[in-house]
């Protein structure tokens, strides 16, 4: 048995390697403006940086390692995928042109293409329970603000100090250390079902059975939906939060470094925390309140942005800039800990992955894209404005995607009830019974 400690320790260590991850993200948002001046690069190429550039290989990679974790040891997979995206990181040192710039983001979208999916699924073997899985969960999201706390905050630091090219040598360099410490410490749950191989690859579905299968359960095509939705909202917001600050409201990076910290670090671990702990305290039976409760929240993001991009000062900007962060981050814990329940456990990183690859081939492929092109075009009529309006408009999405988080709530109970009764006929019939680590479930038979 797999005592508490170490799956606590299990979880620490996977969500550090998810917020060193999101770090890379965090850096090209805060400093895309000095990007900008110091290689004299368009809003429109500024898009393509950061979003086709980066999402179409992080997306397109992302489907053929789950597929990996789903039949190999996903321990294995993060420590080189962690190990690979410190060096590219640390690699932008080298960086003096937009051709070389973009190819480290490639190769930086390689190595963060391989750390989600295996991370995501380790921590279903891990923590099994439905209540202690949408904890684990909201935890493991913290990686976020915690990325951009730290992200924010020493980034704009290190850059007004050496600039922007050493941000991200010193950001890549403790990677390398965390790779190790992976490799080392965790153990993968799989090497505990004696007969795991032979079950799994009698019985996985196959790699175009999954998006099938998604679409046909209500839930989750709706579901995917609503998270593709969100995720392109977010993803493309994101590059542009640091940018518009600069433009509208006249800050630096060092001191827009500090207060993004803060509030996006401390407004996602309260946004993360609160959904969490709605999800598992006050909804724990009811899927369908949770996801009332996040269409809710995910519909409010639409005033909260009109606020933050219309108030006319910078002081008025950074405090509406709270509600918006924490509403932003009150979905994560219940819907991900969600899609894990509404599939079988031996795809549940490529099922991650078919929902990620859609998310981040339109997310973070178009969603920058989209409001770089809008605020080139609309500069000739609104000047330095421009991008408040492209974001503005952008945040519309928003409405679209509670529609999706609402129709999840009609259907959820009884896809969750069809799931338990199919696994219930897997384990009656033969299933593998778990063996060596509490997190471990019986496999389809």
């Amino acid at each position: 048995m797999s005592s508490t400690a170490y799956k606590r320790y299990v979880l620490l260590v996977l969500t550090v390697v998810y917020t060193m991850n999101y770090t890379d993200r965090v850096l090209v948002m805060l400093l895309l403006q000095p990007i900008k001046e110091d290689l004299h690069l368009s809003d429109t190429q500024l898009g393509f940086l950061t979003g086709i550039a980066f999402g179409l290989f992080y997306a397109t990679l992302g489907l053929p390692i789950a597929r990996w974790a789903d039949r190999g040891n996903r321990v294995t997979i993060t420590s080189i995928a962690i190990g690979l995206w410190g060096v590219t990181v640390a690699a932008c040192l080298l960086v003096a042109n937009f051709v070389q710039l973009v190819c480290a983001r490639v190769a930086a979208a390689v190595g963060e293409a391989g750390c989600m999916p295996p991370t995501y699924s380790l921590l279903g073997d891990y923590f099994p329970e439905a209540g202690e899985r949408t904890r684990a969960m909201a935890i493991y999201w913290v990686a976020s603000p915690l990325a951009a706390l730290i992200g924010f905050s020493v980034g704009g630091w290190l850059n007004e100090l050496h600039g922007w090219r050493f941000a991200f040598f010193m950001m890549g360099l403790p990677a390398l250390l965390v790779s190790v410490l992976v490799r080392l410490t965790i153990k993968e749950p799989r090497a505990f079902l004696q007969s795991y191989q032979i079950t799994s690859d009698n019985h996985r579905p196959r790699l175009g059975d999954v998006p099938r299968m998604l679409w046909q359960q209500r839930s989750s095509r709706h579901l995917g939906a609503a998270l593709v939705l969100l995720l392109t909202l977010a993803q493309g917001m994101n590059p542009w939060f640091a940018a518009f600050m600069i433009r509208s409201h006249g800050m630096g990076t060092a001191e827009l470094g500090v207060w993004l910290g803060v509030l996006f670090g401390f407004g996602g671990i309260v946004g993360i925390v609160l959904g969490g702990y709605a999800a598992g305290r006050w909804f724990a039976d009811n899927e369908q309140a949770q996801m009332r409760m996040t269409a809710i929240s995910v519909a409010s993001l639409v005033p909260c942005f009109v606020l933050f991009l219309l108030v006319p000062s910078k002081g008025e900007a950074l405090l509406a800039l709270l509600p918006l962060v924490i509403v932003f981050n009150v979905f994560l814990g219940p819907t991900f800990a969600l899609l894990q329940r509404l599939v079988e456990d031996s795809v549940r990183a490529t099922t991650l992955a078919v929902v990620m690859l859609l998310a981040n081939l339109i997310g973070m492929g178009a969603g920058p894209q989209i409001i770089g092109t809008l605020s080139d075009l609309l500069a000739p009529w609104l000047g330095s404005d421009s991008l408040r309006y492209a974001m503005l408009i952008m945040s519309c999405v928003a409405l679209w995607t509670a529609y999706h988080f609402w129709q999840v709530g009609k259907s959820v109970a009884e896809d969750l009830s069809v799931i338990s009764r199919a696994r219930h006929c897997n384990s009656a019939g033969g299933a593998v019974v778990s063996g060596g680590l509490s997190g471990a479930k019986g496999l389809p038979g």
